[in-house]
Parts: C-alpha cells; sequence; structure tokens
C-alpha cells in the first residue's frame, strides 16, 4: 500500500488514495488516513459535476480539500493541471489529469474497474 504525506492542520498524515469512478463514469478518488496502523476515511479528493470528464481526468475538490491540495497533486507526481474548470454552485473546480501509471500504481483493481467502466460507456 503506497501512502502520500499531507501535511494539513499542524500534522502530517499518511493519506492512501483509492480508485474508483462515479455514477456516469467519472474518475473519483477517495483519500483514507493511516494513523497507529488503522484505516480512517479522510476525504474525497475529486467532485463530480454535471459533465462528462475525458478518461483518467477529474475535478480536484478545493473548496473541501482547500487550494494547497493542488500543489501536493503536482508535487506527488498525481496529476497535472488541464487548464479547464468547472462550476457548481458559487465553487470553481480545476480539472486535472491524472497519470495513468500512476493510476495503476496506487491502486491496481480500483483502477481496473475504472478503466473497465469507462470502455463500457464510452468505449474508448
Amino acid at each position: 500500500m503506497k501512502t502520500f504525506d499531507l501535511q494539513k492542520y499542524g500534522n502530517v498524515y499518511k493519506i492512501q488514495l483509492n480508485v474508483t469512478s462515479y455514477m456516469e463514469g467519472n474518475l473519483a478518488i477517495t483519500m483514507t488516513s493511516w494513523e497507529d496502523g488503522e484505516a480512517e476515511p479522510w476525504n474525497v479528493l475529486t467532485v463530480n459535476l454535471d459533465s462528462v470528464c475525458p478518461q483518467n481526468c477529474a475535478f480536484i475538490d478545493t473548496n473541501n480539500n482547500g487550494e494547497d491540495i493542488l500543489a501536493w497533486i503536482v508535487r506527488h507526481g498525481l496529476a497535472v493541471p488541464t487548464g479547464t474548470y468547472g462550476r457548481s454552485g458559487f465553487c470553481r473546480y480545476p480539472e486535472y489529469r491524472f497519470r495513468p501509471e500512476v493510476l495503476q500504481e496506487i491502486d491496481p483493481d480500483g483502477y481496473a474497474s475504472y478503466l473497465r467502466d469507462w470502455k463500457e460507456r464510452y468505449g474508448a
């Protein structure tokens, strides 16, 4: 299991990322914190908006994770910004393209399931 250090609230948390998909097939990534050997749900890294994202792309939930999560994503080599933004209410969310090899490394089963869903829905 691969974890990524996340500095937040004056502490460093070991975060595991889990790959899945939203109902219409968009990429979803959840965050699990590991403290004292116990898994604890942390947050959801992505947010699902009304549009279909390209494969391996997702809007980042900066509303609940803060803007500093964007630097964390890039620093750990997880994804790069696409330059596209989505809106929901008063919030604006940046779209990032996740590196397939990283998604495969951090959650092989979850990523395989996401890809199967994607191909069934969109044939890509």
